[in-house]
């Protein structure tokens, strides 16, 4: 009953190791997708800048300003997830040298059979739950810096719309 226990729990540590792995590559998709609107964001709020600033109407210094607060935390979102980009601390499981620590009790086994051995399967499996620990901390690690990054993003676009609305109004006030 113990050892199908063990299977059990062994199964279920691979079965999370895949999802660790697969919770990285989604992360790294939700990051770039986020670089790209940031980028998005700060080029719409410069050229909302070049546009405002040759108005010399005074709506179009208050689409400076806003188009500036935007485009400022736009970069402060893209500086927090270019962090997210970085980390990359992911750990495999050591098959080979896991391999070889099996091969080097079986022959420690052979000649010294009178020893009693703790049981391989008991270290394969705190291995392996080492590594899936050890996965779920970069992804947490990652998916912060990509929760700060969108939410200065998204902080950021009101500021653009305003800024937008204001370079709009002060470009249709302005004397031709």
């Amino acid at each position: 009953m113990a050892e199908n226990a063990e299977v059990r729990l062994f199964e279920m540590t691979k079965q999370q190791d895949f999802v660790m792995h697969n919770l990285s590559a989604e992360l790294g998709v939700k990051t770039s997708l986020y670089l790209v609107f940031a980028a998005f964001v700060l080029s719409a709020s410069i050229q909302l800048l070049n546009f405002a600033k040759d108005l010399h109407v005074y709506l179009a210094r208050s689409a400076v300003f806003f188009c500036s607060l935007g485009a400022a935390i736009t970069l402060l979102s893209g500086a927090a997830l270019l962090i997210a980009a970085f980390v990359r601390n992911y750990k495999i499981f050591p098959a080979k040298e896991i391999a070889d620590w099996l091969k080097s009790i079986e022959d420690y086994r052979r000649e010294y059979p009178q020893e009693s051995v703790d049981d391989p399967a008991n270290g394969l499996l705190q291995t392996l739950i080492k590594t899936v620990d050890a996965n779920q901390v970069v992804n947490e690690k990652k998916a912060k810096w990509i929760e700060i990054g969108a939410s200065l993003l998204f902080i950021s676009l009101p500021f653009l719309a305003m800024g937008g609305a204001f370079a709009v109004c002060a470009y249709f006030s302005h004397p031709f």
